[in-house]
């Protein structure tokens, strides 16, 4: 994280504010709430791999579901997973992304978008994706899509449908009429235009998944994967922090500026080599991306009253890594950008050029919003005996 000097223990108080949203005669935002079968089948192999970080999340549903699986499945999904990590991070995200780009609603669905893989690159060609993933990550989509196919077969023989559907349309029954009242009050669209100075589609769309545990990603135009169980807090948090990606052109001036004062930060170099794999976020120009957003929607989701406590969220989420995320934050407030909004993209350049982003001041912005002093903002985790 990156930022600047004292910050006043009252910009970090948490009172709920009055939004726009809550002012304004008529929302800017469209809400769409739905599950989707296709999606939660590919969430489901992360744990179905046996990979710990997520089987801690579904022990249960693995220990019943696995074994109904054919073994040579089993074995070829971990291989994709171990493919994966090597070269593109988290498994589920990776297709997450490619497969968004057709329909999902069935297991079927996705099976015949994997049967002709070239339909899905229009789509793909004209998101927001393409210019950060390229070509060459496609080619890698297309090589494993056949393989994911094969996957997808053998848990539909092992009877993944109906095995979802009895764990998740009793709780959609309850869950999407309560998620759809509380949302229609939630004008994420509105705050989020108000901050970035860009104007957005009106209509998010949130799916809710059953396997998709601890992540929300964002996919294709503004579609969002959450999971069902989530607190509504969450869904409209989720909404918030996904619609802001990427918070500014990430090829652009401001961000170009911003690295390059960012590179010689000491800490933030340690917990881009030191943080915990698992998290994602393995270059710094990932965790500028991932922490300016988190900064911002942590301003929106205080606007909104849903937000948690800033100096918890940045200590305890992913091992503590996010200590620039917190800098921004504590000069979000500083500068009074979370009160008066305006283009985020001119206030990083602002703050690349006018020395916010030093060491010295984003450590001392950071330290006061984590509450810790400012040379001990970063702990790697321990190493695993």
């Amino acid at each position: 994280m990156n930022r600047r000097d004292l910050l006043r223990a009252a910009a970090l108080a948490l009172v709920p504010v009055s939004t726009r949203a809550a002012e304004a005669a008529v929302s800017r935002t469209r809400w769409i709430t739905r599950g989707s079968e296709g999606f939660d089948a590919v969430a489901f192999m992360a744990p179905l791999s046996g990979d710990p970080f997520y089987v801690e999340y579904y022990e249960k549903a693995v220990a019943e579901f696995a074994p109904k699986m054919n073994p040579e499945a089993l074995a070829t999904l971990k291989d994709l997973k171990r493919d994966i990590a090597a070269t593109d991070g988290l498994f589920s995200p990776f297709f997450d992304l490619y497969i968004s780009a057709g329909p999902d609603a069935t297991l079927g669905e996705l099976l015949s978008s994997l049967d002709h893989p070239a339909l899905l690159k229009a789509p793909l060609r004209a998101s927001i994706y393409w210019d950060e993933y390229g070509e060459e990550t496609w080619k890698r989509f297309v090589q494993r899509a056949p393989i994911l196919r094969k996957i997808l077969i053998a848990m539909r023989e092992a009877g993944f449908p109906e095995f979802r559907r009895a764990i998740f349309d009793a709780t959609a029954a309850r869950r999407i009429p309560e998620l759809r009242r509380r949302l229609a009050a939630a004008d994420v669209v509105a705050e989020v235009e108000y901050f970035t100075g860009r104007k957005f589609d009106p209509e998010i769309e949130i799916i809710l998944l059953e396997f998709c545990k601890p992540h929300g990603v964002k996919v294709i135009g503004q579609k969002f994967l959450t999971g069902i169980e989530y607190d509504d807090r969450i869904a409209i948090q989720t909404a918030a922090h996904e619609l802001l990606h990427p918070p500014v052109d990430m090829r652009g001036r401001a961000a170009t500026a911003a690295l390059a004062v960012l590179r010689r930060d000491t800490v933030l170099q340690r917990i881009v080599k030191e943080h915990d794999p698992a998290f994602g976020y393995s270059t710094l120009e990932g965790i500028l991306n991932e922490d300016l957003v988190k900064s911002l929607d942590q301003v929106i989701s205080e606007r909104l009253g849903v937000s948690d406590d800033p100096a918890l969220r940045f200590v305890q989420q992913d091992g503590g890594m996010h200590v620039l995320a917190a800098g921004f934050y504590g000069l979000l407030k500083q500068t009074g950008f979370a009160r008066t909004g305006g283009n985020l993209e001119q206030w990083l350049l602002g703050a690349a050029t006018n020395g916010l982003l030093e060491p010295a001041s984003l450590h001392a912005a950071a330290g006061l919003v984590m509450k810790r002093d400012p040379g001990r903002l970063w702990a790697p985790p321990p190493v695993a005996s």
